[in-house]
């Protein structure tokens, strides 16, 4: 039995094994990382020592040779990667899709450090760190160095035999394979949530596809339009090594192996001399740290994400998601990915999507990503010395083929998405099926407040009189998504009713919801309507003035609500140079002054309700933005996709939320000793992350597996 049989009966039993025993299996990662641990230990001495000894072999002319061709044919495949890159976006069907709040609306831009990256200023550390590229540019400079010295065999022949030794280390690892993606399978399997992968369909199918396409369609006819080599022959030799590639998710635990494979294939036609194998021995280890094609196109999340996030890349957006790529695929997608999402203001949010599917997409991308080393070095090696070939009408079947093909499945991925995407539910969707956190309590919702019925006695604070009539009455705005709103089932829900059952329930009281009629708080408020308020209500000087208030408990962001074509309100300059605009807002002028201090230009129209704003299209005033904060904007977008969420103002400008309460020291000692319980327990994070975030809360369950929710064997 060959090898990659093996390795492929390993990865199908280790599947099944995960399936079978589920979460029972898990154990099984730890001798996979084992595995993992010992096909790299050897990898980055063997690509230091390699550089070394082969550069320092070489004449200048042939390493001019081999460099000039090898910028040629890399930039030639990362070309076809760009052209991949702008095209595959056409798989995704329209989706009217708004975003939750993002973090990274105030987050800062995050930077990629090259110089550390590339530069290595103390080698130890760039080899304890793994920092491939600084320890590739170091074995270039000293091999370099050797170069032209006439006793550099003297250090050349030790590394030699060092470099074998590796060598050997390396093939003993690799006879373990089969156990090793055994375990590795098993290990991913069993913890897999299935469910989290029906949103993820699209993006996946799209990666999958593009992946299909270059790794057995546009490679193996770059292969055969430009050198004698059998692409089927290639694909032969490569197949045990690339299974092992896909189980363990890593193109560098392999590299020694890759570069036998290279060789061997050198041998079908009869070019396995001395100088080519030395050209191999250079080319594949300096090709390590540039892009290659499987990380260069999972960069495809990107306009999925805005697709799926109903903040789709426009046009002109391209070029800099395009260039940006280009600088972010010199690192792990990891990286690079969160830093070409900040640039093209893409929530980053989404990234935690990304991070999900990398279970089967860094196991698909490496794949690429092998090939796409092995092709360049075939094609850099022919054109170095000699054997390049070019076949104007192979050049025009094949393309014609590539384009038929390429528009073929990118037309069937869109059709099957658009069917497919009918049972996906929208992020409108997604909130309107939140469920409490907290235990719902006893309620009741009145359909307009009144006055407390049960009238406070003499001397008698708020909490007494909560504890003795057995209800807490809180008022609520009706249409302040995500604080407070009604749901497409006709439910009360939002951050805010849900706090308002946690506070019920710790009272063990009673749960009374209070509808507030705009402009009518503080009246109420005085004329006892309710006991507290658990809406988004800002902090500011007047309304301290007239109302008892709690201490914060969540800082919000100032922002507008546009619409998306209206990018000029993105930046502050483009906003200064409007002769003038109007944007509306709610009832808090102060907020709007200071808003205003930074836009003379801009002219404030006080609304009533939310609803106003998206009423006024006929009105002779046209509203230009609407000025809010910036989580109660993105929960308007799952209403209102064709809006998007931005901040013109030069800064970040918070303003913290607090709970106008009806009473003075007991009843707000509690509330305030109420927030800090809750906020130093993370409960207040957990109903944030949900109504305001969108991440939905669950209790830990047990993985699926066919032992537990197929046969019954045990609970």
């Amino acid at each position: 039995m060959s090898l990659s049989t093996k390795v492929l009966i390993g990865v199908v039993a280790g599947i099944f094994t995960g399936l079978f025993f589920g979460e029972y299996a898990q154990f099984l990662s730890i001798p996979g990382d084992v595995f993992v641990g010992l096909l790299q230990m050897t990898v980055l001495p063997y690509i230091m020592f390699s550089l070394i000894v082969n550069i320092g072999r070489l004449s200048m002319e042939e390493g001019k040779k081999l460099i000039k061709n090898g910028i040629v044919f890399l930039l030639l495949l990362l070309g076809v990667g760009l052209v991949y890159l702008a095209v595959l976006p056409l798989s995704f069907p329209e989706w009217g899709s708004g975003s939750f709040y993002s973090n990274d609306f105030i987050a800062p831009s995050k930077e990629l450090d090259i110089v550390k990256l590339y530069v290595p200023a103390n080698l130890f550390e760039s080899l304890a760190a793994n920092t491939v590229p600084a320890v590739v540019l170091f074995s270039i400079f000293l091999g370099l160095g050797l170069m032209n010295l006439s006793k550099k065999e003297v250090l050349l022949k030790p590394l030699d035999i060092l470099n074998e030794g590796l060598n050997q280390v390396n093939k003993l690892v690799i006879k373990l394979t089969p156990i090793g993606v055994w375990c590795i399978a098993a290990g991913v399997t069993s913890s897999m949530g299935w469910e989290e992968f029906s949103r993820l369909q699209g993006y996946i199918l799209v990666y999958i596809l593009a992946i299909v396409l270059l790794t057995f369609v546009v490679l193996p006819m770059l292969i055969s339009l430009f050198t004698p080599y059998s692409p089927a022959r290639i694909l032969k030799i490569l197949r045990p090594t690339l299974i092992t590639i896909f189980a363990t998710g890593k193109i560098i635990v392999v590299y020694p192996q890759l570069i036998e494979n290279i060789k061997e294939i050198l041998k079908t036609i009869n070019k396995d001399d001395e100088e080519n194998k030395k050209a191999v021995d250079v080319l594949m280890p300096l090709a390590y740290p540039f892009p290659n094609l499987g990380t260069f196109i999972i960069f495809v999340f990107v306009p999925f994400a805005a697709w799926y996030s109903g903040q789709e890349l426009i046009g002109a957006q391209y070029p800099l998601f395009l260039s940006s790529t280009l600088l972010s695929s010199f690192v792990a997608p990891i990286t690079g990915l969160p830093f070409t999402m900040s640039v093209v203001e893409v929530p980053e949010e989404t990234f935690q999507l990304f991070v999900i599917s990398t279970v089967i997409t860094d196991r698909v991308r490496v794949v690429l990503g092998a090939f796409h080393l092995v092709v360049l070095t075939l094609l850099t090696t022919a054109a170095a010395h000699g054997y390049l070939q070019f076949n104007l009408f192979k050049f025009f079947k094949n393309t014609a083929i590539v384009l038929v093909l390429s528009a073929a499945s990118i037309f069937g991925i869109k059709k099957v998405l658009e069917i497919s995407l009918r049972n996906i539910p929208t992020n409108k969707e997604v909130i309107s099926q939140f469920e409490f956190i907290n235990e719902v309590q006893p309620f009741e919702i009145l359909d307009q407040a009144v006055p407390h019925p049960t009238r406070k006695r003499r001397g008698e604070n708020t909490l007494s009189r909560i504890k003795r009539s057995g209800e807490l009455r809180v008022g609520f705005y009706a249409d302040e998504i995500p604080f407070s709103f009604y749901n497409s089932n006709g439910d009360l829900v939002g951050f805010g009713i849900d706090l308002a059952h946690g506070l019920a329930k710790d009272l063990n009281v009673k749960l009374v919801l209070a509808p507030i009629e705009p402009g009518t708080l503080v009246t109420n408020m005085k004329q006892d309507y309710y006991d507290i308020v658990m809406s988004d209500i800002f902090l500011s000087s007047l309304l301290s003035e007239e109302l008892s208030l709690s201490k914060p408990y969540m800082d919000v962001t100032l922002a507008m609500l546009v619409k998306k074509e209206r990018n000029e309100f993105r930046d502050f300059n483009s906003v200064s140079k409007l002769d003038t605009f109007h944007i509306g807002f709610f009832e808090r002028k102060e907020i709007l002054e200071e808003f205003s201090s930074y836009f003379p230009q801009s002219k404030g129209i006080q609304l009533n309700e939310v609803a106003d704003y998206f009423d006024m299209e006929g009105d002779s005033i046209q509203l230009d933005g609407l000025l809010t904060s910036a989580e109660r904007a993105s929960a308007l977008t799952l209403l209102h996709p064709e809006y998007q969420v931005v901040n013109p103002l030069p800064l970040h400008m918070t303003v913290p939320l607090i709970f106008p309460i009806n009473g003075q020291e007991a009843w707000r000692d509690y509330i305030n000793s109420w927030i800090d319980i809750r906020s130093k327990d993370g409960h207040l994070d957990i109903i944030r992350d949900q109504w305001i975030l969108g991440y939905e809360y669950k209790k830990a369950s047990k993985s699926w597996s066919i032992m537990k929710d197929v046969l019954g064997w045990v609970d």
